[in-house]
């Protein structure tokens, strides 16, 4: 997450945060009101497994291990791993949706909460790069009908959100594509002109 999502964190492996506190009061009310027992033992172990996982760089396999801890009974500090290991396997959508869970718990602190918060913000802000080519080459491309990016191909910097380009080139028909740009994620637009009208 270049770095946005490293910070504050003080725990066994430099990307991996412990429990916060040896055991969610809330969380085990929750279960002992869905009639099921937290097993605490079986969730650390499932947790050390993904912490070693995560060292190791096996990064799908650590968030398997801490879900499974979660499920157990684990702290929703298992939720902040699970988002670390997503972002390293490269799947800003999982961790943002792993820490919208976290966020939805009652037991953080607010110092936990806001810096779930701030981290959320930095993955759903993440400009994206825009790429667009075109068949024949040399169109001239307007982004969101006001700014001019020049003849294609060519790839620019964009922010997150629904964004448009038109395509003109010489007596070809004028082309418009709307896209969303999200998580970083690399939005390429590729366009057959087609031939001159006469």
């Amino acid at each position: 997450m270049r770095g946005a999502l490293a910070i504050g964190l003080v725990a066994l492996s430099a990307c991996v945060r412990p429990p916060t506190r040896p055991s969610s009061r809330p969380l085990a009310d929750e279960r002992a009101a869905a009639g099921s027992r937290p097993n605490v033992d079986g969730a650390r172990e499932l947790d050390q497994a993904g912490v070693r996982a995560f060292r190791e760089g096996r990064f799908t396999d650590a968030a398997r291990f801490f879900r499974a801890a979660l499920d157990l009974g684990g702290p929703s500090s298992e939720l902040w791993n699970i988002a670390r290991s997503r972002e390293r396997m490269d799947d800003p959508e999982g961790a943002s949706g792993a820490l919208d869970e976290y966020l939805g718990r009652h037991d953080l602190s607010a110092q936990e909460r806001a810096q779930a918060e701030h981290e959320v913000r930095a993955l759903r802000g993440r400009p994206s790069v825009l790429i667009v080519t075109t068949t024949p080459s040399g169109a001239v491309a307007t982004l969101d009908s006001k700014e001019t990016l020049g003849p294609t191909p060519l790839s620019i910097e964009i922010a997150p959100g629904i964004h448009s380009v038109t395509l003109r080139h010489g007596r070809r028909p004028t082309e418009t594509r709307t896209f969303e740009a999200s998580y970083g994620r690399a939005v390429i637009v590729s366009l057959d002109l087609g031939p001159e009208r006469k």
